[in-house]
């Protein structure tokens, strides 16, 4: 009764309220709700609520997907209508699980819904997408829209795509810096027209991308990997090519090219390189460790210094003028401090080598690094996560990991005190075997007032289960024992259902989400006793006066035998 009640009082104003900076987000929550009261407990009125919003929203699109906040909510209705998840702003998704209004995802669209969908969807394609690409409110609800009804198998998703197509006719020869390759396709070098194609490149079949590469691709492969903004196309279609023979086509052309776009910073195309290169079975062809040393001019014998090229995205000869600079002694007679600068960006590349386990010549660099640099790195916001990606991947041999555990642990309790630090702290932790994890937990436990008395020292303390330790070595050894014994055990599970889903070709993504859980269920140090409370048993009343009569026995017999 109370939602229809807010429902009225919402329909007269409702393209007002969406395209409000505020009330827009209440609105947001009202969809879903009613969605959910949908496939919960189907009744007329709530249907009928919902074809009304709906159809009010339909006819005034156009002052909608002017406004930011309006654009913002189609997008969300589009979403919540099919039950599919697109958005992936983590920022903007925190609303979505507000416990009864959370979004309700589902593979099979509620029956009501897919008419309410048919007609929002029909009314949406009418609208001029040639515009709505180059528009920065409108690009974003194309791109939804175009991954939805590719979802839902929508019919009218074939027309969607040859308007896409036919944008890269469209052609531009007035940009700096790209003269010398002739005209390229106006919608790969905007902003806004660029993040529609990369949703374009994601519904495409392996028919549709192969000859959209051997149309508009094939022959500016380069110029398109250097561009600020076309990049991020490249990389997604690196990501998705469809044949090995196309990968390598790809490679090749951008693989020469790999020093000109680390000088522009562009690594995120280095590391789609690198991944299709693994994914497709190039990596004979491409040497992708030997061609970036190549790239930060880093001779055989000094690769010690690797590590901290990338990292600071610096080549070689720039970084030995730093490193004499740092000898030289300040104003007050002391040497400068030794601390290279770390780089978003060679952050981001480091992290997609060591995720592929593709750590090579890094190895003497990086488990090479002095207390001061491993405390540096672990506590910059940038390039910890590089260090965790290290600490973290499943492809990198233990004994890598162990040699430079050797040198990090010392510093565990610089590190733990910090939001970064405390990070690579538990990541040393789930890397390192028993005497090194004694190691860490003894330097701990040392500091103990100072480790549990910070927020994020609180949380590692937990995390690595150090209250067991503390109690007692032999204890905290046995429970590493059998975490141990149920990681093997589980490792084997695994094992035999992939083989098991290799001989019958096919996949079980509910066992493989159970089994998600388990493995974070094993993997965790958390040990917490159950502690059962006696509970005290409720006597009836019969029970309480039988007692009574017990005790007043109990009493004459006692004033009988002091008489007698």
């Amino acid at each position: 009764g109370t939602l229809l009640e807010v429902g009225a009082l919402l329909l007269p104003h409702i393209v007002e309220i969406a395209c409000h900076n505020f009330a827009s987000h209440v609105l947001e929550l009202f969809i879903m709700k009613l969605v959910r009261e949908i496939y919960t407990k189907e009744t007329h009125e709530v249907v009928e609520l919902a074809e009304n919003l709906f159809r009010k929203l339909c006819l005034d699109v156009a002052s909608l997907i002017s406004s930011v906040h309006g654009s913002y909510l189609l997008r969300i209705a589009l979403q919540v209508l099919v039950g599919v998840r697109v958005e992936e702003d983590k920022r903007k998704r925190k609303r979505w699980d507000i416990g009864k209004n959370s979004f309700y995802e589902t593979s099979n669209t509620h029956p009501s819904l897919k008419k309410i969908l048919h007609k929002f969807t029909k009314r949406l394609v009418k609208i001029d997408v040639g515009d709505l690409m180059w528009s920065e409110k409108g690009a974003p609800l194309l791109s939804v829209l175009l991954i939805l009804l590719h979802r839902t198998n929508n019919k009218s998703l074939p027309n969607l795509k040859s308007v896409i197509s036919s944008s890269f006719d469209k052609k531009v020869t007035d940009y700096q810096g790209f003269e010398q390759f002739g005209s390229l396709p106006a919608v790969l070098l905007d902003s806004k027209a660029s993040y529609v194609v990369q949703s374009f490149i994601k519904i495409c079949s392996k028919e549709e991308l192969e000859n959209l590469y051997n149309q508009q691709y094939k022959d500016i492969v380069v110029p398109l990997s250097l561009h600020s903004t076309a990049n991020y196309t490249i990389q997604t279609l690196l990501e998705h090519v469809p044949s090995r023979a196309l990968a390598q086509d790809m490679c090749s052309k951008i693989v020469p090219i790999f020093e000109d776009l680390l000088a522009e910073s562009i690594t995120g195309v280095v590391i789609s390189v690198t991944k299709c290169c693994h994914h497709h079975g190039l990596t004979s062809n491409f040497d992708i460790i030997k061609v970036l040393q190549d790239a930060f001019h880093i001779p055989d014998d000094q690769l010690h210094l690797f590590f901290r090229c990338i990292m600071s995205l610096t080549t070689h000869d720039v970084l030995l003028g730093k490193l004499e600079s740092y000898k030289k002694p300040t104003l007050s007679g002391k040497p400068r401090r030794d601390r290279f600068e770390a780089t978003l960006a060679g952050s981001l590349l480091l992290q997609g080598l060591f995720q592929l386990g593709l750590v090579g010549s890094l190895e003497e660099g990086l488990c090479g690094l002095s207390e001061d640099h491993i405390v540096y790195l672990s506590t910059d916001p940038q390039s910890s996560h590089a260090i965790q990606a290290f600490l973290s991947s499943l492809t990198i041999p233990a004994t890598q990991k162990h040699r430079f555990l050797k040198t990090a642990v010392f510093v565990v309790d610089r590190l733990v005190t910090t939001p970064s630090g405390s990070r690579i702290v538990e990541a040393m932790w789930h890397a390192a075997d028993s005497q090194i994890k004694s190691s860490i937990a003894q330097i701990l436990i040392s500091k103990e007032s100072a480790v549990r008395d910070n927020t994020y020292g609180s949380i590692v303390w937990r995390n690595c289960n150090l209250k067991a330790f503390k109690l007692g070595v032999s204890s905290w050894e046995e429970s590493e024992r059998k975490k141990k014994k149920n990681i093997e055990s589980f490792e084997k599970i695994i094992s035999d259902k992939v083989t098991a889903d290799k001989e019958n070709g096919t996949e079980n993504n509910e066992l493989s989400n159970d089994i998600d859980m388990v493995e974070s269920a094993i993997l965790n140090d958390i040990v917490k006793p159950v502690k059962t409370k006696k509970t005290k048993k409720k006597r009836t009343d019969s029970e309480n006066a039988n007692n009574t009569t017990k005790k007043v026995k109990k009493s004459k017999k006692i004033k009988e035998s002091i008489n007698d």
